[in-house]
């Protein structure tokens, strides 16, 4: 079965933020396993990091312009994920 995924949002790169929404079902924990890194998510969590990283590709962010995601979106967590554009990779 064909599934699509559309996603309308405006550019905030011009401020050089990046905002989302997120509930509580959203909930994401990254672990080091064997050397590995490991993503833990909901599939709600994994539906708010394709929204993230869908405006972090399709917008004029800057080379070495990053956004740190906390354990379950939570800003009282600790950070889970740091995600950074690099074009030089």
């Amino acid at each position: 079965m064909a599934k699509s995924f559309t996603y309308t949002f405006e550019d905030e790169s011009a401020e050089n933020t990046l905002t989302f929404e997120c509930s509580d079902s959203e909930h994401l924990k990254l672990n080091v396993e064997d050397g590995v890194a490991v993503l833990y998510a909901t599939k709600a969590a994994l539906n708010t990091l394709a929204r993230i990283f869908a405006k972090m590709s399709m917008s004029d962010y800057k080379d070495g312009f990053h956004l740190h995601v906390n354990e379950d979106f939570d800003s009282e967590r600790p950070e889970a994920l740091r995600v950074v554009i690099d074009e030089e990779l």
